[in-house]
Protein backbone atom coordinates (compact mmCIF):
# COMPACT_ATOMS: atom_id res chain seq x y z
CA UNK A 1 0.00 0.00 0.00
CA UNK A 2 1.36 3.52 -1.18
CA UNK A 3 0.09 5.54 1.64
CA UNK A 4 -1.09 9.49 0.31
CA UNK A 5 -2.91 10.91 2.99
CA UNK A 6 -5.30 13.61 0.54
CA UNK A 7 -6.37 10.20 -1.09
CA UNK A 8 -6.30 7.26 1.74
CA UNK A 9 -7.47 3.85 1.08
CA UNK A 10 -10.77 2.34 3.58
CA UNK A 11 -7.77 -0.26 4.97
CA UNK A 12 -5.30 2.59 5.12
CA UNK A 13 -7.55 4.51 7.43
CA UNK A 14 -8.92 1.61 9.47
CA UNK A 15 -5.50 1.35 10.00
CA UNK A 16 -4.62 4.82 11.29
CA UNK A 17 -8.51 4.81 13.56
CA UNK A 18 -7.01 1.36 15.25
CA UNK A 19 -3.31 2.87 16.41
CA UNK A 20 -4.79 6.20 17.63
CA UNK A 21 -4.00 6.15 21.21
CA UNK A 22 -6.82 7.88 22.32
CA UNK A 23 -9.62 5.85 20.84
CA UNK A 24 -10.45 2.52 21.16
CA UNK A 25 -13.00 0.03 19.49
CA UNK A 26 -16.15 1.23 21.04
CA UNK A 27 -15.29 4.51 20.62
CA UNK A 28 -14.73 4.62 17.66
CA UNK A 29 -17.63 2.20 16.56
CA UNK A 30 -19.56 5.24 18.01
CA UNK A 31 -17.46 7.24 14.67
CA UNK A 32 -18.26 5.09 11.95
CA UNK A 33 -21.68 4.61 13.26
CA UNK A 34 -21.74 8.38 12.92
CA UNK A 35 -20.04 8.56 9.41
CA UNK A 36 -22.27 6.03 7.82
CA UNK A 37 -19.37 2.82 8.45
CA UNK A 38 -16.71 5.29 6.03
CA UNK A 39 -13.70 5.76 8.18
CA UNK A 40 -11.89 8.20 5.76
CA UNK A 41 -14.66 10.34 6.37
CA UNK A 42 -14.02 10.42 10.24
CA UNK A 43 -10.20 11.30 9.47
CA UNK A 44 -11.22 14.24 7.27
CA UNK A 45 -14.61 15.30 9.25
CA UNK A 46 -14.33 19.16 10.89
CA UNK A 47 -14.22 19.10 14.97
CA UNK A 48 -17.78 20.57 15.77
CA UNK A 49 -18.37 17.26 13.20
CA UNK A 50 -16.75 15.16 15.30
CA UNK A 51 -17.71 16.72 18.63
CA UNK A 52 -21.31 15.82 17.71
CA UNK A 53 -21.17 12.19 18.49
CA UNK A 54 -21.52 11.15 22.06
CA UNK A 55 -18.43 10.35 23.95
CA UNK A 56 -16.25 12.07 21.78
CA UNK A 57 -14.15 14.51 23.28
CA UNK A 58 -11.14 16.95 22.52
CA UNK A 59 -8.40 14.41 23.54
CA UNK A 60 -9.40 12.03 20.87
CA UNK A 61 -10.45 14.61 18.48
CA UNK A 62 -6.98 15.91 18.82
CA UNK A 63 -5.09 12.55 18.47
CA UNK A 64 -7.91 11.81 15.06
CA UNK A 65 -6.30 15.29 13.71
CA UNK A 66 -2.78 15.00 14.65
CA UNK A 67 -0.19 16.21 12.02
CA UNK A 68 1.95 13.58 12.79
CA UNK A 69 -0.76 11.15 11.46
CA UNK A 70 0.92 11.04 8.38
CA UNK A 71 4.26 9.86 9.33
CA UNK A 72 3.12 7.13 11.30
CA UNK A 73 0.71 5.62 8.61
CA UNK A 74 3.68 5.88 6.11
CA UNK A 75 5.78 3.92 8.77
CA UNK A 76 3.04 1.58 9.95
CA UNK A 77 2.57 0.72 6.38
CA UNK A 78 5.83 0.23 5.98
CA UNK A 79 6.39 -2.90 8.75
CA UNK A 80 3.61 -4.37 7.69
CA UNK A 81 5.91 -5.10 4.55
CA UNK A 82 8.76 -5.63 6.31
CA UNK A 83 7.09 -8.60 8.12
CA UNK A 84 5.30 -10.46 5.57
CA UNK A 85 1.78 -9.66 7.72
CA UNK A 86 -1.39 -8.41 6.51
CA UNK A 87 -3.95 -6.06 8.20
CA UNK A 88 -7.36 -7.65 8.14
CA UNK A 89 -10.58 -5.55 8.49
CA UNK A 90 -14.71 -6.13 7.47
CA UNK A 91 -15.36 -9.77 6.54
CA UNK A 92 -11.77 -11.07 6.94
CA UNK A 93 -11.62 -10.82 10.33
CA UNK A 94 -13.33 -14.38 11.61
CA UNK A 95 -17.50 -13.82 12.05
CA UNK A 96 -17.51 -14.55 15.69
CA UNK A 97 -15.43 -11.44 16.96
CA UNK A 98 -18.02 -9.61 14.82
CA UNK A 99 -20.84 -10.51 17.46
CA UNK A 100 -18.79 -9.49 20.60
CA UNK A 101 -19.79 -5.52 21.16
CA UNK A 102 -16.14 -4.23 20.90
CA UNK A 103 -15.58 -5.73 17.63
CA UNK A 104 -11.65 -4.73 16.89
CA UNK A 105 -11.65 -2.15 13.94
CA UNK A 106 -9.28 -4.07 12.34
CA UNK A 107 -6.15 -7.11 12.96
CA UNK A 108 -2.44 -7.58 12.17
CA UNK A 109 -2.03 -10.98 11.01
CA UNK A 110 0.62 -13.70 9.97
CA UNK A 111 -0.22 -16.88 8.54
CA UNK A 112 -3.35 -17.94 7.70
CA UNK A 113 -6.12 -17.91 9.86
CA UNK A 114 -7.46 -21.71 10.07
CA UNK A 115 -11.36 -22.78 9.32
CA UNK A 116 -12.99 -23.25 12.80
CA UNK A 117 -14.64 -24.37 15.03
CA UNK A 118 -12.95 -22.80 17.55
CA UNK A 119 -12.23 -23.60 21.42
CA UNK A 120 -10.09 -21.63 23.50
CA UNK A 121 -7.80 -23.14 26.24
CA UNK A 122 -6.42 -20.70 28.74
CA UNK A 123 -4.89 -20.63 32.34
CA UNK A 124 -2.27 -20.14 34.80
CA UNK A 125 1.89 -19.62 33.71
CA UNK A 126 2.73 -21.56 36.22
CA UNK A 127 1.07 -25.15 35.75
CA UNK A 128 1.44 -28.28 37.87
CA UNK A 129 2.33 -31.67 36.36
CA UNK A 130 -1.46 -32.72 36.73
CA UNK A 131 -2.58 -29.62 34.77
CA UNK A 132 0.02 -30.04 31.76
CA UNK A 133 -0.96 -33.59 31.78
CA UNK A 134 -4.87 -32.52 31.22
CA UNK A 135 -3.62 -29.75 29.02
CA UNK A 136 -1.96 -31.56 26.26
CA UNK A 137 -4.84 -34.24 26.56
CA UNK A 138 -7.46 -31.59 26.07
CA UNK A 139 -5.32 -30.09 22.66
CA UNK A 140 -4.27 -32.71 21.12
CA UNK A 141 -7.21 -34.74 21.07
CA UNK A 142 -9.38 -31.68 20.25
CA UNK A 143 -7.52 -30.85 17.28
CA UNK A 144 -7.42 -33.89 16.43
CA UNK A 145 -11.20 -33.72 16.43
CA UNK A 146 -11.20 -30.83 13.55
CA UNK A 147 -11.06 -27.95 16.30
CA UNK A 148 -8.66 -25.07 15.73
CA UNK A 149 -6.92 -24.58 19.82
CA UNK A 150 -6.98 -20.74 20.17
CA UNK A 151 -5.02 -18.91 23.37
CA UNK A 152 -2.68 -16.19 24.18
CA UNK A 153 0.88 -17.85 23.72
CA UNK A 154 1.79 -17.17 27.00
CA UNK A 155 3.95 -19.28 29.64
CA UNK A 156 2.27 -22.41 30.85
CA UNK A 157 -0.97 -23.34 29.65
CA UNK A 158 -1.27 -21.64 26.60
CA UNK A 159 2.05 -22.72 25.69
CA UNK A 160 1.07 -26.27 26.02
CA UNK A 161 -2.60 -25.77 24.35
CA UNK A 162 -0.38 -24.35 21.43
CA UNK A 163 2.53 -27.03 21.24
CA UNK A 164 0.06 -30.13 21.50
CA UNK A 165 -2.46 -28.83 18.83
CA UNK A 166 1.10 -28.71 16.32
CA UNK A 167 2.10 -31.87 17.82
CA UNK A 168 -1.67 -33.70 16.96
CA UNK A 169 -0.59 -31.81 13.37
CA UNK A 170 -4.17 -29.79 13.72
CA UNK A 171 -4.83 -26.37 13.83
CA UNK A 172 -4.11 -22.97 16.30
CA UNK A 173 -4.75 -19.23 16.84
CA UNK A 174 -2.45 -17.45 19.02
CA UNK A 175 -3.57 -13.77 20.02
CA UNK A 176 -1.06 -11.65 21.16
CA UNK A 177 -1.35 -8.93 23.98
CA UNK A 178 1.63 -6.65 22.17
CA UNK A 179 2.38 -5.59 18.28
CA UNK A 180 2.95 -8.55 16.22
CA UNK A 181 6.14 -7.63 16.01
CA UNK A 182 7.32 -8.13 19.82
CA UNK A 183 7.40 -12.21 20.66
CA UNK A 184 6.54 -12.20 24.22
CA UNK A 185 7.75 -14.19 26.33
CA UNK A 186 11.23 -13.89 23.91
CA UNK A 187 11.85 -17.80 24.46
CA UNK A 188 8.71 -18.65 22.47
CA UNK A 189 10.26 -17.61 19.40
CA UNK A 190 10.10 -21.04 17.63
CA UNK A 191 6.77 -21.44 19.10
CA UNK A 192 5.68 -18.67 17.43
CA UNK A 193 7.44 -18.84 14.18
CA UNK A 194 5.31 -22.54 14.35
CA UNK A 195 2.19 -21.47 14.93
CA UNK A 196 2.39 -19.04 11.95
CA UNK A 197 3.56 -21.84 9.96
CA UNK A 198 0.26 -24.08 10.67
CA UNK A 199 -2.01 -21.01 11.52
CA UNK A 200 -1.86 -17.63 12.60
CA UNK A 201 -0.88 -14.99 14.75
CA UNK A 202 -3.07 -12.57 15.60
CA UNK A 203 -2.83 -9.08 17.03
CA UNK A 204 -4.80 -5.80 17.56
CA UNK A 205 -1.85 -3.74 18.71
CA UNK A 206 0.21 -1.54 16.22
CA UNK A 207 3.74 -2.32 15.47
CA UNK A 208 5.84 -2.07 18.42
CA UNK A 209 3.42 -1.66 21.27
CA UNK A 210 4.54 -3.20 24.24
CA UNK A 211 2.23 -5.02 26.75
CA UNK A 212 0.71 -3.32 29.75
CA UNK A 213 -2.34 -3.26 32.28
CA UNK A 214 -4.73 -2.32 29.08
CA UNK A 215 -3.49 -5.06 26.33
CA UNK A 216 -3.80 -8.13 27.82
CA UNK A 217 -7.84 -7.93 28.54
CA UNK A 218 -8.23 -6.64 25.30
CA UNK A 219 -6.25 -9.41 24.05
CA UNK A 220 -8.47 -11.83 26.29
CA UNK A 221 -11.79 -10.52 25.27
CA UNK A 222 -10.94 -11.73 21.07
CA UNK A 223 -9.40 -15.47 22.64
CA UNK A 224 -13.00 -15.62 24.12
CA UNK A 225 -14.94 -13.85 21.57
CA UNK A 226 -13.81 -16.31 18.70
CA UNK A 227 -14.25 -19.40 20.74
CA UNK A 228 -17.35 -21.43 20.67
CA UNK A 229 -16.41 -21.92 24.22
CA UNK A 230 -13.34 -21.34 26.46
CA UNK A 231 -11.47 -23.88 28.67
CA UNK A 232 -9.92 -22.97 32.00
CA UNK A 233 -7.28 -25.44 32.90
CA UNK A 234 -5.91 -24.32 36.42
CA UNK A 235 -6.44 -20.89 37.55
CA UNK A 236 -5.63 -19.40 40.60
CA UNK A 237 -7.79 -17.10 43.10
CA UNK A 238 -7.20 -14.28 40.41
CA UNK A 239 -5.63 -13.85 37.18
CA UNK A 240 -5.92 -13.35 33.04
CA UNK A 241 -7.55 -16.77 32.31
CA UNK A 242 -10.28 -15.85 34.67
CA UNK A 243 -11.28 -12.57 33.01
CA UNK A 244 -10.72 -14.95 29.75
CA UNK A 245 -13.79 -17.00 31.20
CA UNK A 246 -15.63 -13.69 32.41
CA UNK A 247 -15.43 -11.95 28.87
CA UNK A 248 -16.52 -15.48 27.33
CA UNK A 249 -19.34 -15.57 30.10
CA UNK A 250 -20.44 -11.78 28.46
CA UNK A 251 -20.34 -12.71 25.22
CA UNK A 252 -22.42 -15.80 25.42
CA UNK A 253 -19.94 -18.32 25.31
CA UNK A 254 -20.29 -21.84 26.75
CA UNK A 255 -17.11 -22.11 30.21
CA UNK A 256 -15.80 -24.95 30.85
CA UNK A 257 -13.25 -25.70 33.86
CA UNK A 258 -10.85 -28.79 34.72
CA UNK A 259 -11.38 -30.02 38.41
CA UNK A 260 -8.26 -30.39 40.36
CA UNK A 261 -7.36 -30.59 44.18
CA UNK A 262 -9.17 -28.97 46.66
CA UNK A 263 -6.50 -28.32 48.85
CA UNK A 264 -4.60 -26.81 46.15
CA UNK A 265 -4.46 -23.21 46.14
CA UNK A 266 -3.57 -23.11 42.07
CA UNK A 267 -7.39 -24.88 41.71
CA UNK A 268 -9.20 -22.17 43.24
CA UNK A 269 -9.98 -20.36 40.45
CA UNK A 270 -11.37 -23.28 38.86
CA UNK A 271 -13.50 -24.63 41.51
CA UNK A 272 -15.24 -21.03 42.01
CA UNK A 273 -15.78 -20.88 38.21
CA UNK A 274 -17.69 -24.42 38.61
CA UNK A 275 -19.48 -23.15 41.76
CA UNK A 276 -20.56 -20.31 39.45
CA UNK A 277 -22.00 -22.44 36.74
CA UNK A 278 -19.01 -23.24 34.54
CA UNK A 279 -19.01 -27.07 33.48
CA UNK A 280 -16.71 -29.10 35.03
CA UNK A 281 -14.84 -31.21 32.17
CA UNK A 282 -12.52 -34.05 32.91
CA UNK A 283 -11.89 -34.84 28.68
CA UNK A 284 -12.44 -33.52 25.10
CA UNK A 285 -15.36 -35.45 24.94
CA UNK A 286 -16.88 -33.72 27.61
CA UNK A 287 -16.22 -30.51 25.41
CA UNK A 288 -17.44 -31.64 22.53
CA UNK A 289 -21.05 -33.30 23.73
CA UNK A 290 -22.05 -30.08 25.54
CA UNK A 291 -20.80 -28.06 22.02
CA UNK A 292 -22.04 -30.50 19.35
CA UNK A 293 -25.79 -29.59 19.11
CA UNK A 294 -24.63 -25.86 18.41
CA UNK A 295 -22.02 -26.60 16.22
CA UNK A 296 -22.58 -27.53 11.86
CA UNK A 297 -19.19 -29.09 11.50
CA UNK A 298 -18.54 -32.84 11.34
CA UNK A 299 -16.39 -34.12 13.48
CA UNK A 300 -13.08 -35.61 12.87
CA UNK A 301 -13.22 -39.52 13.99
CA UNK A 302 -9.71 -40.72 14.78
CA UNK A 303 -9.57 -44.52 15.56
CA UNK A 304 -8.30 -43.87 18.72
CA UNK A 305 -7.98 -40.62 20.96
CA UNK A 306 -4.93 -39.90 22.81
CA UNK A 307 -6.95 -40.94 26.46
CA UNK A 308 -8.23 -44.32 24.51
CA UNK A 309 -4.68 -45.46 23.66
CA UNK A 310 -3.34 -44.85 26.93
CA UNK A 311 -6.10 -47.21 28.74
CA UNK A 312 -5.72 -49.63 25.91
CA UNK A 313 -2.35 -49.83 25.94
CA UNK A 314 -1.71 -49.18 29.76
CA UNK A 315 -1.80 -53.11 30.55
CA UNK A 316 1.51 -53.68 28.43
CA UNK A 317 3.19 -50.61 29.30
CA UNK A 318 3.37 -51.30 33.52
CA UNK A 319 4.52 -54.06 35.19
CA UNK A 320 1.72 -55.40 37.99
CA UNK A 321 3.26 -53.48 40.91
CA UNK A 322 3.42 -50.59 38.44
CA UNK A 323 0.35 -50.86 37.83
CA UNK A 324 -0.30 -50.75 41.65
CA UNK A 325 1.04 -47.42 42.00
CA UNK A 326 -0.19 -45.38 39.27
CA UNK A 327 -3.57 -46.56 40.28
CA UNK A 328 -3.06 -45.19 43.41
CA UNK A 329 -1.69 -42.23 42.09
CA UNK A 330 -4.33 -41.65 39.79
CA UNK A 331 -6.91 -42.02 42.70
CA UNK A 332 -4.93 -39.51 45.22
CA UNK A 333 -3.20 -36.85 42.94
CA UNK A 334 -0.14 -36.94 44.80
CA UNK A 335 1.42 -39.33 47.40
CA UNK A 336 4.69 -40.31 49.07
CA UNK A 337 6.48 -43.46 49.76
CA UNK A 338 4.35 -43.78 53.41
CA UNK A 339 1.11 -42.87 52.17
CA UNK A 340 1.81 -45.63 48.95
CA UNK A 341 2.69 -48.50 51.54
CA UNK A 342 -0.50 -47.50 53.49
CA UNK A 343 -2.64 -47.75 50.86
CA UNK A 344 -1.35 -50.74 48.74
CA UNK A 345 0.42 -52.83 51.49
CA UNK A 346 3.12 -53.13 48.83
CA UNK A 347 6.54 -54.13 50.94
CA UNK A 348 8.43 -50.94 51.68
CA UNK A 349 11.34 -52.13 49.35
CA UNK A 350 8.85 -52.83 46.41
CA UNK A 351 7.65 -49.08 46.51
CA UNK A 352 11.11 -47.80 46.26
CA UNK A 353 12.64 -49.79 43.27
CA UNK A 354 8.80 -49.52 41.45
CA UNK A 355 8.84 -45.86 41.87
CA UNK A 356 12.44 -45.37 40.30
CA UNK A 357 11.47 -47.43 37.47
CA UNK A 358 8.34 -45.59 36.86
CA UNK A 359 10.41 -42.42 37.75
CA UNK A 360 12.60 -42.80 35.00
CA UNK A 361 10.46 -44.14 31.96
CA UNK A 362 8.79 -40.31 32.22
CA UNK A 363 5.62 -41.72 34.06
CA UNK A 364 5.79 -40.12 37.39
CA UNK A 365 7.83 -37.40 38.95
CA UNK A 366 8.94 -36.44 42.29
CA UNK A 367 8.14 -33.04 43.92
CA UNK A 368 9.96 -31.24 46.23
CA UNK A 369 7.66 -31.82 49.13
CA UNK A 370 8.99 -35.57 48.67
CA UNK A 371 5.77 -36.59 46.77
CA UNK A 372 5.25 -38.29 43.80
CA UNK A 373 2.39 -37.09 40.96
CA UNK A 374 2.20 -38.92 37.22
CA UNK A 375 3.27 -36.45 34.78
Amino acid sequence: MDVNFSNISRKEAFILLNGLPKLGPISTSRLLAAFKGDPKKILHASKQKLLSVSGIGDAMISSIQDVKNENWLEKEVGNIRKHNASFIIDGDIPRALHEIYDTPLGLYQRGTIPDGPYISIVGTRMPSLYAQKICQQLSFNLAKKGFCIVSGMARGIDAIAHQAALDAKGKTIAFLGTGIDIIYPPEHLTLYQEIISKGAVLSEFSFGRKADRKTFPMRNRLVSGISSGTVVVESGATGGSLITARFAGEQGRSVFAVPGRVDQTSSIGCHQLIRDGAILIRNANDIIDDLLPSLDFDFITPSLTTEDNQKKQSSEIYSEKEMIIMQALQTDGTLNSEEINSRTAMPVQSIASTLTALELSGYISKRTDGRYEIV
